[in-house]
């Protein structure tokens, strides 16, 4: 079946029963954008994009599934490299969750006592382990958007990976050079990592439409929790503590979505 029929199809389904682009789009959380390029033919949506569609509009995909070519059904298909990139993610979420707790004691104890209790190789391994762990997990978010059009959980991961990578450099930079003005740093990033968290809490929450529901609103709104407490800055000492339970919630969230990945 080429696309353009599978756009007429979907088109005809909406006119049955009666609803707006705009209607469609509040069904099943995919962004008009993409209801509108796959209606007029000018994309070929993945499996999951189609089904949540097609859900949407009370229709199963396994009545027009026969009518697709098998290269095109190979098409729909989660890559290999995709799935590496979630089991990655899932244990790098494991690493990032039990590295937090040595990383945010030597953090509090540098800015708190100004001492340090640990060799500069050493509170420069745990940093660098934190970061690259950080990125793996992230990335689990940036694949998970990329394969259900999910833009927003895309766009903000890979935000949200730049701006903690600046928090990284920050930490580093001033193990070796003390600054004046630290203080003042401080206050911006954590404004700035709260926003990345609300950006990345709101992409998550419009994955319920792809994963058991409570999990992705569940976490979705712990992360904008968690973003609000960094931008109000005086509050980020407990963002820093719901930093415990939003890890596990991100690591149990890829895990679903790697299962249900595993049943197409």
């Amino acid at each position: 079946m080429k696309q353009p029929e599978l756009g007429k199809i979907i088109t005809n389904l909406r006119n049955e029963k009666g609803l707006t682009q705009e209607e469609l789009v509040d069904k099943c959380n995919i962004s008009v954008r993409t209801i509108q390029r796959i209606e007029a033919g000018e994309v070929t949506p993945r499996s999951f994009t189609i089904k949540t569609i097609l859900a949407a509009l009370d229709y199963n995909l396994e009545n027009i599934k026969a009518l697709f070519p098998d290269e095109e059904k190979r098409n729909w298909c989660v890559s290999k490299n995709q799935l590496l990139a979630l089991n990655l993610a899932i244990i790098a979420g494991i690493i990032y969750f039990f590295i937090g707790f040595i990383e945010v004691y030597f953090d509090l104890d540098i800015e708190d006592f100004k001492t340090v209790k640990a060799s500069t190789s050493i509170y420069i391994s745990v940093k660098m382990i934190s970061l690259v762990s950080m990125v793996f997990l992230y990335t689990g978010f940036v694949v998970s958007g990329t394969i259900f059009s999910n833009y927003l959980l895309r766009i903000s991961s890979i935000v949200a990976i730049f701006t903690f990578g600046m928090g990284y450099v920050f930490d580093v930079f001033t193990w070796y050079n003390p600054l004046d003005t630290e203080e003042y740093f401080l206050v911006v990033l954590s404004i700035i990592f709260g926003c990345a968290y609300v950006l990345n809490g709101i992409g998550v929450l419009r994955l319920k439409s792809h994963v058991e529901k409570n999990l992705p609103t569940l976490t979705g709104i712990v992360l904008i929790v968690t973003g609000a407490t960094f931008i109000v800055v005086f509050l980020f000492l407990i963002g820093v503590f719901l930093l415990i339970p939003l890890t596990i919630l991100q690591i149990i969230l890829l895990y679903k979505i790697k299962e249900e990945l595993a049943k197409q």
